[in-house]
C-alpha cells in the first residue's frame, strides 16, 4: 500500500471521531470495562496460587512486613503510637526507617486487619490481591485520562498486574513496593485531572499522601517524576496557567515528604545506609533484557543472589507489545504534546532502571522496572486507541512479525536451554497476535463496531492463559522462602523458657524450617511476647551491627556469642550486661554439621542452661536483670536509680556522684534525637550505647533523658499544616463548584431556567 493511502483517510481522522474513540463511549461502557478489568485481574491474581499456595508469602513479607503489620495493629488496639521502641534496638527507630506508616491510615487499617485475619499466609494473600485490584483499576483510569478507549484501557489495567517484576518480586515479597506502585496510577490520574479538567484536588492529594506516607522512597521518587512530567505537559500544550494547582499540590505534598523522610536523612550518620555511587551490576538491567519484554519465558541477564541470569521472567511486560507495529508514526507527530507527560515518565523511569546499581542509599535499579511497564502499557493502550492504522498492509504485518521474532530470538539467545518453554509460551503469543490482528482488520461489518471490543477481550483472555503457562514453568519467586509458620499459635512456642531481653546467635534461616519450633527470626519476633535484639532493620545502627556482626535480618555470626561474654575495656563490664540481655540462644553453625562446636559451649557463671538440642543451646540468667533501657553502668562512686522508664523517656534519680562528675551508660542505642535535662549527652560507649555526663553536685536531682526524631516538632507542624491546607483547598473548590452549579440553574427574570 502506498504511503499516501496509509496516512490518509484510512486512518482514524481524530480521537473524537473514531468509532472506537472516547466520545462514542458512555459511562456504561466505561463501567463495563472497569468491571472486566477488576474481574480479570482477580482471576489473574489467583493463578500463581494454583502451583504454589504460599506464592504471596515470601522473603520480606515473611521476615519484615507481616510482623510490622501485626505490631501496628496490636499497638492501635492498645491505644499506642509506634513512633519509637527502645526494646526493638536497631529496628526500633520507626521514624528513621520510614516504612512503618506512622502517618498512613491505609497502613493502620492493614495493621488492624492483620489482627483479625490471623493466618499469616491467608492475610498476605488477601492483601496482595486487593493491591493488584487497586493497581489494575488505577491503570485503567490513567489510560482513560490520556483518552484511551475503555477496551484498550482494560487491557493495560489487567496486563500491568501480570508483569514479571510485579508478580515475582513486589507481589511475592517486596510488598511496600507493590503498595506504592498500586497507588501511583491513582495519584497520577488525580494530578492530571487538575491540569486537564480543573477538578477537585482531593483525589490527587489523598492518593499522593497515601503513597508518600508508605515510606518507600522509590514510589516517592516516581511521584516527583510524575509532577515533572505533568509540568512539561502543561507547557508543551501551551497552558501554563494550569501549572498553578500542580505547583500548589506539590508544595503541600512536599511538606508531607519532609515529615516522612527527613528523620531518616538526619539519622543516616549512624546507620549502615550507603552514600557512594558505584555499579556492581547487582539487580541491574540492560536493553537486551528489556528488548525481550514481550516474551513470557525470557530469562534476562540480571545478576542477583541466584547468579548471572534471572531464574524467572523478571523483565516480562506483555506478550502483545508487538502490536505497536500497527501504530502510525505519522499521526502521532501532530499529537505528541498530549502524550508528553506519559513519554517523560517512561523515559526517565527507563533511565533510572538502567542506572548504576548503587546511587547512594538507593540500590537495585530493577525496582523501577514496574514503572517502565506501567508507562509502556498505558502508552500502548493510548496509541492503539488513537493512532492505529485503519487498514492492514503487508508492511504492518511485517512490523508486528519482526517485533515478535526479535523478542523470541533474544529470549532464546539469553537462555537456549529452555527451548521447550520458549516454544510453548511463544506459540501462545503468536496465536494471540494473529487472532488480535484478524479480529481488528477482518473485512466484516461487525469488525467496525465490535472489533476492538472483541480484540481487547481476546487479549485479556490470552494474557490469563499465558499467565497459567508462565506460573506452571516458573511457580515461585527466586527470593527466599524462610518457611515461617502460618498459624499465630506457632509463634508462641519458641523460647518459652526465655526471660527478659533475648539475643539469638546464629543464622536460623540456614538450619531448615524445623528450627522455627525452637526459635524465630527478624520481624517474626513481633508475633511473640519475647523482646529481642534480633529484629529486621533495613537501616541498622552501624557500630552496633559491626560489634555484634548482625545483618539487617537480625541474624549474626557465631562470634557474637564470644563478644557478648567479653569484658568491655572501658567499663569492666560484660557486653551482655551492658545490653541488658537475660536470655541467650546460640544456634548451631550450619557449617558445623556434627555440632561439635555447639557441644563445646559451656554455660557461663551466673547463668543456667535451660535447654540444649543438636541445633541450639539456651542460657538464662540465674537472676534476670530485666532492666532494658535503664542505666547499666556508672563511673565508680556514682549511684543512680530508675524513677520511670518508657521507650521515649528515662528518668533517673542521682543518689551519689563524685566531685568531678560522672558518666552513666544506658542500654539504649544512641540515636540522634536524644536529649538530657540535668545532664548532657556524651560520646556513646563502644560507639553506640547512649551515655550521659552527670555534673558534680547533682545529688538528689533527677535526670530526664528523652527521645524525639531530629527536627520532629517542626515536622509534625509541617504535616498537619499540609493536611489542613489540603482539606481547606478541597473544601473551597467544592464550594466554588456548587456555587457555579447553582448559578447555572437559577431562573432568570422571565422565569425559564438558564442552562
Amino acid at each position: 500500500m502506498s504511503q499516501r493511502r496509509e496516512s490518509g483517510t484510512l486512518l482514524e481522522p481524530s480521537d473524537t471521531q473514531t468509532p472506537d474513540g472516547p466520545s462514542q463511549e458512555g459511562r456504561k461502557e466505561t463501567l463495563l470495562w472497569g468491571l472486566v478489568t477488576v474481574a480479570a485481574t482477580f482471576i489473574g491474581s489467583l493463578i500463581p496460587l494454583i502451583p504454589n499456595p504460599r506464592f504471596y508469602f515470601y522473603d520480606d513479607t515473611q521476615a519484615g512486613a507481616y510482623g510490622i503489620w501485626v505490631e501496628i495493629g496490636e499497638s492501635l488496639r492498645r491505644g499506642e503510637w509506634w513512633l519509637f521502641s527502645d526494646e526493638a534496638w536497631a529496628a526500633g527507630n520507626y521514624a528513621a526507617e520510614g516504612q512503618w506508616g506512622l502517618w498512613n491510615p491505609l497502613i493502620m487499617l492493614i495493621g488492624l486487619m492483620s489482627t483479625v485475619i490471623t493466618d499469616a499466609v491467608l492475610f498476605s494473600t488477601i492483601l496482595k490481591i486487593a493491591l493488584m485490584l487497586v493497581l489494575a483499576l488505577g491503570t485503567f483510569l490513567l489510560a482513560r485520562s490520556y483518552r484511551s478507549t475503555a477496551p484498550w484501557a482494560a487491557v493495560a489495567g489487567v496486563a500491568v498486574t501480570l508483569t514479571g517484576f510485579t508478580t515475582y518480586f513486589d507481589g511475592s515479597s517486596w510488598v511496600t513496593g507493590l503498595m506504592v506502585f498500586a497507588l501511583l496510577p491513582w495519584a497520577w490520574w488525580g494530578l492530571r485531572r487538575l491540569i486537564t479538567e480543573s477538578r477537585n484536588p482531593a483525589p490527587a492529594l489523598i492518593f499522593s499522601y497515601l503513597l508518600i506516607t508508605v515510606g518507600y522512597v522509590h514510589g516517592t521518587i516516581m511521584l516527583v517524576i510524575v509532577f515533572l512530567a505533568l509540568l512539561i505537559e502543561v507547557f508543551v500544550r501551551r497552558t501554563p496557567a494550569r501549572a498553578v494547582p500542580l505547583v500548589v499540590s506539590g508544595v503541600i505534598l512536599g511538606m508531607v515528604a519532609l515529615t516522612v523522610y527527613l528523620p531518616g536523612v538526619l539519622t543516616a550518620g549512624v546507620t549502615a545506609r550507603a552514600s557512594d555511587i558505584g555499579n556492581s551490576g547487582f539487580l541491574g538491567t540492560d536493553l537486551t533484557g528489556l528488548a525481550s519484554a514481550a516474551v513470557g519465558s525470557a530469562l534476562p541477564q540480571v545478576s542477583g543472589w541466584w547468579g548471572a541470569f534471572a531464574p524467572v521472567p523478571v523483565l516480562y511486560i506483555a506478550w502483545f507489545l508487538p502490536l505497536v507495529g500497527l501504530v502510525s508514526g505519522r499521526r502521532i507527530r501532530g499529537s505528541w504534546p498530549a502524550l508528553a507527560g506519559l513519554v517523560t515518565v517512561g523515559v526517565i523511569s527507563l533511565m533510572l532502571t538502567l542506572a548504576p546499581s548503587d546511587l547512594g542509599p538507593l540500590r537495585f535499579p530493577i525496582r523501577l522496572v514496574p514503572y517502565v511497564s506501567l508507562t509502556a502499557l498505558v502508552l500502548l493502550a493510548v496509541l492503539l486507541s488513537r493512532f492505529r492504522v485503519r487498514q492492514l498492509t503487508g508492511g504492518r504485518i511485517a512490523a508486528v512479525s519482526v517485533l515478535y521474532a526479535a523478542g523470541m530470538y533474544l529470549a532464546w539467545s539469553q537462555n537456549p536451554n529452555i527451548s521447550r518453554i520458549h516454544f510453548v509460551l511463544g506459540a501462545v503469543a503468536a496465536v494471540g497476535l494473529i487472532c488480535a490482528v484478524v479480529v481488528l482488520y477482518a473485512p466484516h461489518p461487525l469488525v467496525r463496531t465490535w472489533g476492538v471490543r472483541a480484540a481487547a477481550a481476546g487479549i485479556i483472555l490470552v494474557s490469563l492463559v499465558a499467565a497459567v503457562g508462565q506460573k506452571h514453568y516458573f511457580p515461585s519467586t527466586p527470593l527466599p522462602d524462610f518457611h515461617f509458620p502460618e498459624s499465630p499459635e506457632a509463634y508462641d512456642e519458641p523460647l518459652a523458657e526465655a526471660e527478659g531481653m533475648t539475643f539469638v546467635v546464629g543464622e536460623p534461616d540456614r538450619l531448615g524450617p524445623a528450627i522455627w519450633a525452637d526459635t524465630l527470626a527478624s520481624n517474626a519476633w513481633y508475633l511473640s511476647d519475647i523482646p529481642t535484639h534480633n529484629l529486621y532493620s533495613p537501616i541498622m545502627f552501624a557500630k552496633y551491627s559491626e560489634d555484634l556482626c548482625m545483618t539487617s535480618h537480625g541474624w549474626t555470626c557465631q562470634n557474637a556469642a564470644d563478644s557478648l561474654f567479653t569484658v568491655d575495656e572501658e567499663t569492666g563490664e560484660l557486653l551482655v550486661d551492658l545490653l541488658s540481655i537475660d536470655t541467650v540462644q546460640i544456634l548451631r553453625d550450619p557449617a558445623d554439621t556434627s555440632g561439635e562446636a555447639l557441644k563445646a559451649r559451656m554455660v557461663p557463671e551466673g547463668w543456667n542452661e535451660v535447654e540444649r538440642t543438636g541445633d541450639f543451646v539456651t542460657w538464662v540468667r540465674a537472676e534476670p536483670l530485666e532492666n532494658n533501657g535503664e542505666a547499666v553502668w556508672a563511673t565508680p562512686g556514682t549511684r543512680v536509680s530508675t524513677v520511670s522508664d518508657t521507650s521515649q523517656e528515662l528518668v533517673l534519680h542521682v543518689d551519689e556522684v563524685p566531685d568531678g562528675g560522672a558518666e552513666v551508660v544506658t542500654s539504649r542505642l544512641a540515636w540522634p534525637g536524644y536529649d538530657a535535662e540535668g545532664a548532657s549527652i556524651a560520646d556513646p560507649l563502644r560507639g553506640y550505647l547512649l551515655t550521659v555526663d552527670v555534673p558534680a553536685g547533682s545529688e538528689g536531682q533527677d535526670i530526664r533523658i528523652t527521645f524525639e526524631p531530629p527536627a520532629w516538632p517542626v515536622l509534625v507542624v509541617l504535616i498537619w499544616s499540609a493536611i489542613g491546607l489540603g482539606v481547606l483547598w478541597s473544601v473551597l473548590h467544592l464550594m466554588q463548584s456548587l456555587r457555579r452549579r447553582n448559578r447555572a440553574v437559577e431562573p432568570n427574570a422571565d422565569g425559564p431556567v438558564v442552562l
